[in-house]
């Protein structure tokens, strides 16, 4: 025996829930209402009621009017815990960032508030959440945490970089020998520490031959005004610069601010050169700035290094091959 087709309208869930689904002749819907309080009373639905789509055309329709008709679209709660999650991580991002030393965690925070705050507003922006002001909130507040979090690390790493020249000053002192540099002996080595070269005398290292044509004991307003970036010498130094040839004597090629090194020695037995505090900045055509060599090629141009000016007199350069510490030769200043 065939099971006649129910006509289009309300009849008890075939699932057997104590409701009544919508059948719209051809399959069952998810329009759904309770089982009516009187048998045989059942409420219509409403006009422009697509039982269907459980969506209504009528703006006369509301939840209030026919609430079993809307159970659907009104269960669902709205919520963004995108949004609830940018303000938590902006606040929290505030107040690391309101310590310099914890700038780095203020930053990071600060950056997941913002990414979370504009996933919480896009959902906003779909009507899937409602909670708009907290989701700007959060974002803004995520910006607050971000510059907070800038600023501290700007502090942090420019103390340190302040007490790492402190700690270098505190080791050149340290490394004072009492005494002054011996005295000139005619009969020691050209180019020993006893015997330095004057400038204009050519040196001869391994697959170079250099000449220090002259030294300029104060360079300061050169190296100043060659780059408006560059700081002045530490206080109580001053800026030594000399001009310097290199030709590659070797047999492949070279580089002259590659393959050698040059330093001072002061009167007080301080070696100057290689502390960050030693540095000159930009200086003029700088030794530096001049390429590759083949052999027999010739760079020509400036070295430069921060010295205290009470250790200049009596000093010499050390020029050396960057590569072999064995091999040092010193040059008068004068």
């Amino acid at each position: 025996m065939t099971t006649p087709t129910p006509q289009p309208g309300w009849h008890p869930d075939p699932e057997g829930k104590p409701q009544l689904r919508w059948w719209d002749g051809q399959q069952w819907t998810a329009a759904t209402q309770p089982l009516p309080a009187h048998p045989g009373t059942v409420t219509p639905p409403p006009s422009g009621f697509d039982p269907r789509t459980n969506e209504s055309s009528n703006p006369t329709f509301s939840a209030r009017s026919y609430p079993d008709l809307a159970r659907d679209a009104s269960s669902t709660s709205v919520r963004n815990g995108f949004g609830v999650t940018a303000l938590v991580l902006a606040i929290v991002g505030v107040v690391f960032g309101l310590v310099p030393l914890t700038g780095f965690i203020a930053l990071i925070l600060g950056l997941l508030s913002v990414l979370f705050g504009l996933l919480g507003f896009g959902r906003v922006r779909k009507r899937l959440a409602t909670n708009k002001i907290m989701t700007l909130a959060g974002t803004g507040l995520g910006v607050v945490a971000v510059a907070l979090g800038i600023w501290g690390m700007t502090i942090f790493f420019g103390a340190v970089d302040e007490l790492d020249q402190k700690l270098d000053n505190l080791g050149d002192s340290a490394s004072t020998v009492t005494g002054e540099a011996p005295a000139p002996d005619a009969e020691a080595a050209p180019g020993s520490r006893e015997n330095p070269l004057h400038p204009g005398q050519a040196l001869t290292l391994p697959g170079w031959d250099i000449t220090i044509h002259s030294t300029t004991r104060d360079a300061t307003d050169a190296v100043l005004a060659e780059n408006q970036f560059n700081d002045p010498p530490v206080a109580g130094r001053q800026f030594v610069m000399a001009d310097v040839s290199a030709t590659y004597t070797g047999a492949e090629t070279g580089t002259p601010w590659i393959d050698l090194n040059f330093r001072i020695l002061g009167s007080s037995n301080n070696v100057f050169g290689s502390a960050s505090a030693d540095s000159c900045g930009v200086i003029p055509n700088a030794l530096r700035d001049t390429g590759e060599l083949y052999p027999r090629g010739t760079s020509r141009g400036n070295v430069c290094v921060s010295v205290p000016a009470e250790q200049l007199p009596g000093a010499n350069w050390i020029v050396e091959a960057s590569f072999s510490g064995d091999d040092e030769v010193f040059v008068s200043l004068e």
